[in-house]
């Protein structure tokens, strides 16, 4: 890791389509003195939008958005940054979504219930990898 990154403040990007819960992701973030939140998607299109324009350490993704499924962002983001790391933060965790974004190298997957801390404390992680 260079001095750079262990400077910087993890950058962040999310990708989820209720509003609402983009928004306490956004409040939970902005919180945190060692993560900066670069963007915000709501769609497919949107995140593809905000991964041309931005680098980010980590994303948070939904799997089920309005066009399409957030399993199929892996690879691009994959693409344009091997070493992002990838959260899929998601109510819908059906066997063959966690199959497949585990397929495509996701690096973590959980609940949206999952408690904060542990939310944060994987943002975290992810970006220092």
């Amino acid at each position: 890791m260079t001095a750079e990154a262990q400077t910087r403040p993890t950058r962040v990007m999310i990708v989820e389509d209720h509003a609402d819960f983009r928004e306490l992701m956004k409040v939970l973030l902005d919180r945190q003195p060692d993560i900066e939140l670069l963007a915000q998607a709501g769609s497919l299109a949107e995140a593809r939008d905000q991964a041309a324009m931005f680098e980010f350490d980590v994303v948070i993704l939904d799997l089920g958005l309005p066009d399409g499924h957030g399993e199929d962002l892996i690879t691009d983001f994959r693409r344009s940054n091997p070493e992002v790391g990838v959260l899929v933060l998601s109510a819908s965790l059906d066997p063959a979504s966690i199959e497949k974004a585990t397929r495509l190298g996701v690096d973590e997957i959980m609940d949206k219930l999952a408690p904060l801390d542990e939310v944060l404390s994987t943002v975290m992680r992810l970006g220092s990898a």
